[in-house]
């Protein structure tokens, strides 16, 4: 059963959601669009090919600022084909509007959940007020209540699974940093980051996999939780790893 955020919790959450944003913005502001926006890898054998032409159009001439979450998970062709440039600069519209949309979804998840708290109590006050009167119509009432709420309920866990779907097999892909200590084209292309870069994606990762949010679907994580913890420890450790060589390059 889902437990209701305190709003103290909320509070909180809404001030460090704001400092991670302002710590991301501020750690890449540095940064101007590339003019080259892709490149041929003959390592990874990647070609242009007409879809990843569609998806990088929906970049050209655009600050990382005007691109939505939208045209990441729709258009995420062209992460995959951005020169080391192009995939620096737009990496903090990925990781904002991430986790944004989920901190909007889990809102909403517990606007609900609060609701719907709010309603039972409501009907236990009626039932003892009125007793067994008109318990048919008390009963059809709450049972629309409940569907009614449990509607909303599969459309926000709906909204949160694809955005989970999409940092699960995109997001995560592309920044599995132990593959990226290994492999010479994903490396050039992360190696391009500043210290103050690698410490703000740290933060979106910590803030993005915290307990409660991305893994509060127990029927979802029950058999596998620990894997997905081992998964973001790791990913922290090789990040850390990515750090430490951003350090000695900047010495």
């Amino acid at each position: 059963m889902k437990k209701v955020i305190a709003p103290e919790q909320e509070k909180y959450e809404v001030i460090y959601e704001k400092i991670l944003f302002n710590k991301i913005t501020e750690a890449f502001s540095w940064r101007e669009r590339p003019k080259d926006m892709w490149e041929l890898s003959f390592e990874t054998a990647t070609i242009i090919m007409p879809d990843d032409e569609i998806a990088l159009k929906q970049f050209l001439g655009k600050n990382w600022q005007d691109i939505t979450l939208d045209i990441y998970v729709n258009y995420d062709d062209a992460l995959y084909v951005f020169t080391p440039s192009a995939y620096a600069y737009y990496l903090p519209g990925l990781l904002i509007t991430s986790a944004k949309a989920m901190d909007i979804a889990i809102a909403e998840d517990e606007a609900i959940v609060r609701a719907e708290a709010e309603a039972e109590a409501k009907a236990k006050a009626i039932d003892i007020a009125l007793g067994r009167t008109r318990a048919k119509v008390r009963a059809k009432a709450r049972a629309m209540a409940r569907a009614e709420a449990l509607a909303k309920a599969r459309a926000i866990g709906d909204k949160k699974a694809r955005i989970k779907g999409f940092i699960n097999i995109v997001v995560f892909w592309i920044m599995d940093f132990e593959k990226i200590l290994s492999d010479s084209y994903l490396f050039k292309r992360w190696a391009t980051l500043t210290i103050e870069e690698y410490l703000a994606v740290k933060a979106w990762l910590i803030w993005i996999t915290r307990e409660d949010t991305y893994q509060d679907d127990e029927d979802i994580y029950q058999n596998d939780e620990s894997v997905c913890q081992n998964n973001v420890m790791n990913s922290l450790i090789s990040l850390d790893k990515l750090i430490d060589l951003a350090k000695q390059r900047e010495k």
